[in-house]
């Protein structure tokens, strides 16, 4: 063979004598086994990391670290199990070959670490690629020794030699893949990191049993191998691939565990702040920064204090309190309440849980969550809650104690809303209503509907008051009652005209039997018509003065029903059917009364009945005022005044004209209610309101709007019109002295106006005006005075 090159021969081409004797350096043997059993192990340990994590590029990362370190592993094994092997001859290795022989072993590694289809990733196929890997690695780098001698391979233990590596790497692939499955810890990892590293090593030193080396001629024998510096550079390298191999994955791990933690942090809805046992902050979420107006953070330069103060005064710093939090196991996942710090000096409600960080550096995790847009929306809450001109109350539903009253249930009751937190019923009416109400409130909590209405009657400073009360469950997040909502109309007017009319009602029934009902008789053909003795009253026709003709009817009635009630009768007569209908009749003193006619067809004649239902129409319309009426001052509500505005504005934009909406709120009145009074305070507002009635003509309108709050609308107005006359007009108009029964008073008035359609095109939109205006005289107001 010449020198770097050679050429396969069979055993039995060489006479046994020309065999050359080579030993193995059992140190480099066992150095061989442990680098295969050390590179399988920490192969296999990545693999198992590639299993367990969900992220496609990850699993990429580790099956290629770990394709790299066993292929390398395989090849460090092979490359030291060959320097083991002792020949007494110069043996070099060409750099080329020996190079490319790792290839297979890592190629074989890759295709065996990663997800392979479903058919290509059976055990058996697995199997052989990797025993052809080992194989392939070992064989090729068998072509890269270069010596004067002749080398000669022994097919059976070649055969053999291959066996052994796809046999033992079965094993090895089917105990990792046990392992791996069933989740134990990285130490069982070892078992198959042995069998694998004895595939590696028994197919080597198998294969190495197959090899024979036969002198030539020129064959020169060396007393002493020279091969060990050489081993000793090989284990080297290894050592320094397999550290970096391990920096390289560990680098990689807390990576990534540092980029998940900072993308967790940063999307987080909540601040997080942390900071040393000293109190300075070291790190700040972006939401944090937002929440204390902060633009950025320079660490160690802010101290956990200049954003966090203690709601009260204490003993006890802010630092030492948190810290005993997050040192307490029971108390430091309950939220504390604090008052923030905002970059320009500001203070806001907040709350914060605080952990104590692991590790040997002492310190301390916040999550801060920002209060003020849950305190803006009980402010906002409580708003419109006062607004509501009913009386509305909410109880807890474990002690069904009063939680929330808004400002017209404080007045109704007569009682503070601060007084009234916290009481029972049976602390704020009598013994029996108390028990009803709980009764009631017991009965609703155990319901499925969760909601009921029905009408209540109290006794309010010694007088009688009747209420519509609507109550509901509010359930907390977990489905179980925390409150009941309760509001209550008061009812009182309308029963009260509900009684007259009932009222009405018998004296009509009692009319009826007296037969004091309307009746008449009608020849259609002849047109006779034919009164009794209440007809002519309900009519107001005397008998001398009646001709006993259908025209006597007809011109009694209304023009503007006549022709309905005509067109009625004549559909009757055609379709020989009943006839009802309900008209407007003259009575004396320019007055009209509400009729209510039946009647049927018989032949050539018309019978029938006629109702005075005046008063019945009239205690209607009487109910209707109420509805539409303020209860105190009978001016109109916000009821009222939008169906006025709903139908007057249309009107205004057909005619081409326009309104103006002056908003009215009183000056210094709640001084003088809270003072001397509420009786005084309705006797001021009733006069104020008659006052303003009175300005208003026909088809202007005066509205209260809330307590001390009133609009006035003046309509059908030209385009030339001074708004500010008018207003000068209920300023002087209101201002005047009143005189009550304790004494004389005068109050102030703040407005403002809202013109159509120059300043809104709706109600909402000319109010929302208005009342800006309004807030702009009443600061003029407070400055002068």
């Amino acid at each position: 063979m010449k020198h770097g090159h050679y050429h396969f021969f069979s055993v039995t081409d060489f006479p046994p004598s020309t065999e050359i004797t080579a030993t193995y350096d059992i140190f480099f043997v066992v150095v061989s086994v442990l680098i295969a059993i050390s590179a399988s192990l920490i192969s296999f340990v990545l693999a198992a990391k590639m299993s367990q994590t969900e992220l496609q590029n990850e699993r990429a990362y580790w099956s290629l670290a770990s394709a790299c370190f066993l292929g390398f592993g395989i090849w460090s094994m092979h490359f030291v199990g060959m320097l083991a092997y002792q020949l007494p001859l110069v043996v070099s290795y060409d750099p080329f070959i020996t190079l490319l022989s790792v290839l297979p072993a890592i190629l074989a590694s890759l295709v065996v670490m990663s997800k392979l289809p479903f058919k290509m990733n059976s055990l058996w196929l697995r199997s052989v690629y990797m025993g052809i890997g080992i194989g392939s690695m070992h064989y090729i780098g068998m072509m890269a020794m270069q010596m004067d001698a002749a080398m000669a391979y022994d097919g059976w233990y070649f055969s053999l030699s291959i066996v052994v590596a796809v046999g033992l790497a079965g094993i090895a692939l089917k105990t990792h893949e046990y392992v791996t499955s069933a989740q134990l810890r990285i130490i069982k990892q070892i078992v198959p990191a042995i069998i694998m590293g004895s595939a590696i090593s028994g197919m080597h030193y198998t294969g190495m049993l197959s090899m024979h080396v036969y002198a030539l001629p020129d064959t020169q024998i060396l007393r002493e191998p020279e091969t060990k510096n050489l081993v000793y550079l090989v284990m080297l390298m290894v050592m320094l691939f397999a550290f970096t191999i391990l920096v390289f994955i560990e680098l990689r791990a807390r990576t990534l565990l540092l980029e998940r933690y900072n993308a967790v942090i940063n999307t987080v809805h909540d601040g997080v702040i942390t900071f040393d046992s000293s109190g300075m902050v070291e790190f700040t979420n972006p939401v944090a920064l937002r929440i204390f107006g902060l633009d950025k953070f320079s660490q160690r330069t802010l101290h956990i204090r200049e954003l966090i103060t203690p709601l009260k005064h204490t003993n006890e710093s802010l630092l030492v309190s948190l810290k005993k939090t997050a040192n307490n196991s029971a108390a430091h996942n309950a939220p504390l309440t604090f008052e923030g710090i905002r970059k320009n000096g500001k203070k806001f409600p907040l709350t914060l849980r605080v952990n104590l960080l692991p590790g040997n550096h002492i310190a301390y995790m916040c999550t801060v969550k920002d209060l003020s847009d849950v305190k803006n929306q009980e402010v906002f809450t409580q708003t419109v809650f006062d607004a509501l001109p009913n009386m509305l109350l909410v109880k807890n539903a474990k002690n069904l104690s009063i939680t929330h009253v808004n400002d017209a249930g404080s007045k109704l009751l007569d009682i503070d809303k601060t007084s009234l937190i916290g009481l029972s019923d049976f602390d704020i009416f009598e013994e029996k209503e108390a028990k009803t109400f709980i009764a009631d409130d017991k009965q609703l909590l155990i319901s499925k509907k969760k909601q009921s209405a029905r009408d209540y009657q109290l006794n309010i400073n010694g007088k009688v008051r009747h209420f519509h009360t609507k109550k509901i469950v509010l359930d907390d997040s977990d489905g179980n009652p925390q409150y009941i909502l309760s509001l209550s109309e008061d009812v009182t007017k309308w029963r009260e005209a509900q009684y007259e009319l009932k009222t009405l009602n018998r004296r009509m029934s009692m009319a009826a039997d007296a037969a004091n009902i309307g009746v008449w008789e009608w020849d259609i053909a002849t047109n006779e018509l034919i009164w009794d003795e209440w007809m002519h009253k309900i009519y107001s026709i005397v008998q001398t003065r009646f001709s006993g003709t259908f025209s006597d009817w007809e011109n009694t009635v209304h023009s503007d029903d006549i022709d309905s009630v005509k067109n009625k009768v004549e559909n009757a007569i055609t379709q020989k059917s009943h006839f009802e209908a309900t008209f407007r009749v003259k009575a004396p003193n320019k007055k009209y009364r509400h009729v209510k006619a039946y009647g049927r067809v018989e032949g050539d004649k018309m019978f029938g009945i006629n109702v005075d239902i005046t008063e019945q129409v009239e205690a209607n319309q009487k109910i209707k005022k109420l509805a539409n009426s303020d209860a105190l001052t009978k001016l109109a509500n916000r009821l009222a005044l939008s169906t006025y505005m709903r139908n007057e504005l249309p009107r205004l934009e057909r005619n081409g004209k326009t309104c103006t909406l002056f908003y009215l709120d009183l000056n210094h009145f709640k001084p003088l209610n809270d003072e001397y009074g509420h009786t005084l305070g309705d006797e001021v507002l009733i006069e104020l309101a008659q006052r303003l009635n009175a300005l208003c003509r026909a088809y202007d309108i005066a509205a209260r709007v809330g307590g001390d709050e009133f609009i006035v609308v003046v309509t059908e107005l030209s385009k030339e019109y001074d708004v500010e006359r008018i207003k000068t007009r209920l300023v002087k108009t209101l201002t005047q002295p009143i005189t009550t029964a304790q004494g004389l008073f005068s109050v102030g008035v703040s407005i403002g106006y809202a013109s159509y359609p120059l300043d809104g095109m709706t109600l909402e939109e000319l109010i929302h005006t208005a009342d800006e205006r309004m807030y702009e005289d009443k600061k003029q107001h407070a400055r002068e005075s």
